[in-house]
């Protein structure tokens, strides 16, 4: 099948570029729409994700103050705690009865490892009795009557130079028997414990709690213990929403209401987005991927949608410039399709018609060339016979052979039985013919000389072709020269063509005599009449030319293509 070669403005490129950029603006909006569900949704599963641990590390804190509130109620309640406690009061306590309660205590918290240590204050705030090891005998500070949770600081249980940050559960207890008032019980965790409670859980993001004045009162590190977090406000603003982004971080919390703090889980964006990032590029790769094949395929869509419409355009040009032939293979069998039969048919019908003007041009040039001949004919048959009576009346019998001879042999081969075309020997020799007999009527006013390859003698060429160039030259060249003229007809081979040239030494012809040729003028209707059946029967390219060079005479060149024809005989 033919191949068709598209432009920028072709049929098939404009559909081409319309399908791929609607296919790559829809893949764009796509990757868009997928890129912005993905992300939310992964902001969603991250958000889940760190309100659940939230929750986790809230419920497990919980857990740490309901059972040191659940361990002091167990300690106050305490026989050996109460009998002690009364005995201070009564003065009647020892040194050995502070060390076997301090035991005691040790032995209902043994079990716990998240207790630092239990401590026991007078009602006037005097310390009595702690677990602490290295104890620092501080009294108590500004002792509540409803229990408490403060933070304070604590001797390290294993270094007496180091000390925790503890939070620390102080609440009065009293007599269980009288209700009078005995003291304080204070029990106190490391905030080491508490933030063990989370530090399975930092890896790249960070989790703290602070209080609701902003201070950083858990922490592995960062931020540090007692600073000043510098989003408090933030979080106040988005208590509803319970994240926030800020300094390149996204943040989640949730409230911690039995202390009145906030356990917060802090995300850097980079490693929030660096799974994202992967799966961003790796969906970028495929969309990229599918563009391109959404091009070749609209590249291919767009070249078997278009072909017979671009077939049709091609083979109009194929038309346009002469070639006037059907489309014999129709690439489709659609709508088009029928375009294309309908195509067929208006060929079919303008073929008929150009063949039809053809047939009725070349009938008209018959009948031009009938009317040429009849002009000849009998007007030259006329003159002739003039010159017979003449010649027979001189009794110049040759003379009047000779002229008879050329007279049967003019028209024997002018007639040729009606046909139009005729050997380029028998053409010349009706040159020939004619020549020796206007030789004989102008007295030799005249030589001629005709060469001809015998190998072009059995070419065909159209009939009385060289007569009415020979009759131009004679009558409107030669005649009127005051010396004697001289003609010479020459045909070669030039290759694929056959040329014939005929020159002479008469008056030549002016640029306005070379213009009259051509119009419809009677006196040189003939060389006109030989330009026209040369171009309707050998197409353009070949025909007639006619030059008057400035040392006078004419020539003229005759071009015909080589067709074998019958035998000159």
């Amino acid at each position: 099948m033919k191949k068709i070669k598209h432009n920028k403005n072709s049929i098939s490129f404009s559909f081409f570029r319309s399908i791929s950029m609607t296919s790559i603006l829809f893949m764009v909006l796509l990757f868009l729409g997928i890129s912005g569900l993905f992300l939310k949704h992964s902001f969603q599963l991250e958000g889940k994700n760190a309100l659940q641990q939230l929750s986790y590390i809230s419920g497990q804190f919980q857990y740490y103050l309901d059972a040191t509130e659940n361990y002091s109620k167990t300690i106050l309640s305490d026989d050996t705690v109460q009998e002690y406690m009364k005995d201070y009061l009564a003065a009647k306590y020892s040194s050995n009865a502070t060390t076997n309660v301090k035991q005691h205590i040790r032995q209902i918290i043994q079990s716990t490892p998240f207790i630092h240590s239990v401590s026991l204050y007078s009602d006037q705030g005097l310390l009595l009795v702690s677990t602490e090891p290295n104890s620092s005998q501080m009294n108590l500070c500004d002792p509540a009557l409803s229990p408490v949770w403060r933070v304070g600081m604590k001797r390290h249980l294993n270094d007496r130079h180091k000390e925790v940050k503890v939070l620390s559960y102080i609440r009065p207890f009293y007599n269980i028997n009288s209700g009078r008032m005995l003291g304080y019980v204070e029990l106190s965790i490391p905030e080491t414990q508490i933030s063990g409670i989370y530090k399975q859980y930092n890896t790249t993001n960070e989790l703290f709690l602070i209080d609701k004045n902003g201070q950083v009162q858990s922490s592995n590190g960062n931020p540090e213990l007692d600073s000043q977090y510098e989003y408090m406000d933030l979080i106040l603003k988005n208590l509803n929403s319970q994240y926030f982004f800020a300094g390149g971080n996204l943040l989640f919390f949730t409230p911690f209401s039995t202390l009145d703090w906030y356990v917060l889980n802090q995300i850097p964006i980079v490693s929030f987005l660096a799974p994202l990032f992967a799966m961003f590029c790796l969906s970028l790769l495929i969309a990229a991927l599918v563009m391109v094949l959404c091009v070749f395929a609209s590249h291919h869509i767009a070249q078997k949608v278009t072909y017979p419409l671009s077939y049709l355009i091609s083979h109009i040009q194929t038309v346009k410039e002469g070639n006037w032939i059907p489309i014999h293979e129709i690439p489709c069998n659609d709508e088009v399709a029928s375009l294309l039969s309908s195509f067929n048919s208006m060929i079919a019908i303008q073929t008929k018609m150009r063949d039809d003007l053809i047939e009725a041009e070349k009938l008209k040039q018959q009948l031009s060339l009938s009317l040429l001949q009849q002009q000849v004919n009998p007007h030259f048959l006329y003159n002739t016979l003039d010159n017979i009576c003449a010649l027979a009346e001189l009794d110049e019998k040759e003379t009047l052979i000779q002229l008879v001879m050329n007279l049967s042999s003019f028209y024997r081969s002018s007639l040729s039985n009606g046909k139009m075309h005729i050997s380029i020997g028998q053409e010349l020799e009706i040159s020939r013919a004619y020549l020796e007999i206007l030789q004989i009527r102008y007295f030799h006013k005249f030589d001629f000389t005709i060469t001809c390859p015998e190998a072009l003698k059995n070419y065909s060429c159209i009939k009385l072709l060289l007569q009415p160039i020979l009759e131009n030259s004679i009558y409107h060249g030669i005649k009127g020269l005051d010396r004697h003229g001289i003609l010479h007809i020459e045909a070669e081979d030039t290759g694929d063509c056959i040329r014939f040239t005929i020159s002479d030494n008469g008056r030549g012809f002016s640029k306005e005599d070379y213009e009259k040729i051509w119009q419809e003028d009677a006196d040189h209707f003939g060389i006109k009449s030989i330009q026209q059946r040369i171009l309707l029967y050998y197409g353009p390219g070949y025909g007639l030319s006619m030059q008057s060079p400035q040392t006078g005479g004419c020539i003229t060149m005759i071009t015909l293509p080589k067709q074998e024809g019958l035998p000159c005989h």
